[in-house]
């Protein structure tokens, strides 16, 4: 037992390369149609069997591009998602899922890269291989909606489906392969955008009547494309959370003016990100943007 091999898994951040948001349903949640890619941006999560027979959990969060924690605020255990997730196989299994854990954020919280998320994903995926207990993918991802829309999807990714077409609250994912890698440049504002903020500003500038569905043709339209055409992204969140934020706008045009590149906004912000032509342009944008707003930004493509 105290030599129990771990599982160790990259846990990828996620973009939204294109987000159509219905109206709410009448629980209150909002359909979605959603081309999502994984990125070489990632948490470390490494799991095993826990020796004494109990949960322990070690999470902690990286440095950013410009020194410092990504996250400073208190982070209470028992409510990250890969904490819950555990929590949740066990009630699904009936019995205790004893584990170490051990997980290091390299993915900034609540800037719509879905690292919790992922988080979670990666644990379903651990855990269920730890105890052998015989849960399909497709089982995991039912399990994962329950944490969040965007879980279903990083199950998928990380079993090697890392772009999907993403319907329903998330728990529908068709997986299209990209034609070729894709380079982005992701670039981190230090503005807030809580995602209920951001649906309800949603909300308040569409309406909440029934009838208003996800666009999932225009989605896949933009997907099955025989090359991407950077101008054609969309995100339906992306004025919402301008809303919420106004400087967000205001950086998002900045930005633009200066690098001369279209700016997008991944789920509901505020990470936003720019589609390079390459792996060296990638590299230049993030440099720039460092430069000249003295704000995080990194290179990533998809995986």
């Amino acid at each position: 037992m105290p030599n129990e091999p771990a599982i160790d898994l990259l846990c990828p951040a996620k973009v939204n390369l294109a987000l159509s948001v219905g109206a709410p349903n009448s629980g209150g949640l909002h359909p979605l149609a959603s081309w999502m890619v994984a990125v070489s941006l990632h948490d470390r999560l490494s799991v095993k069997r826990s020796v004494d027979r109990r949960c322990s959990f070690d999470i902690a969060f990286a440095d950013g591009e410009l020194g410092g924690p990504i996250c400073t605020v208190d982070w209470p255990v028992e409510s990250d998602l890969a904490v819950r997730s555990v929590r949740l196989l066990e009630e699904r299994c009936g019995r205790r899922l004893p584990v170490s854990l051990t997980l290091k954020k390299q993915i900034r919280p609540r800037g719509g890269l879905g690292g919790g998320s992922s988080d979670a994903a990666g644990t379903l995926i651990a855990v269920n291989a730890l105890f052998d207990l015989g849960l399909s993918l497709d089982e995991l991802c039912g399990l994962g909606a329950r944490l969040g829309s965007d879980v279903p999807f990083l199950v998928r990714a990380i079993g090697g489906e890392p772009s999907c077409l993403v319907s329903g609250l998330g728990e529908e994912c068709d997986s299209v392969p990209l034609a070729k890698r894709l380079f982005l440049t992701l670039i981190f504002p230090s503005i807030d955008c809580p995602t209920c903020e951001v649906y309800a500003a949603f909300d308040r500038l569409h309406g909440t009547g029934a009838g208003r569905n996800a666009d999932a043709e225009r989605v896949r339209r933009l997907a099955g494309g025989p090359a991407l055409d950077p101008a054609r992204l969309f995100n339906d969140l992306a004025q919402p959370a301008c809303m919420v934020q106004p400087q967000l706008a205001t950086l998002i045009s900045e930005v633009e003016d200066h690098l001369g590149a279209t700016v997008h906004v991944t789920g509901s912000g505020s990470t936003v990100f720019v589609v390079a032509e390459s792996e060296d342009a990638s590299r230049d944008l993030a440099e720039r943007t460092r430069s000249k707003f003295r704000l995080p930004a990194l290179a990533v493509h998809t995986v």
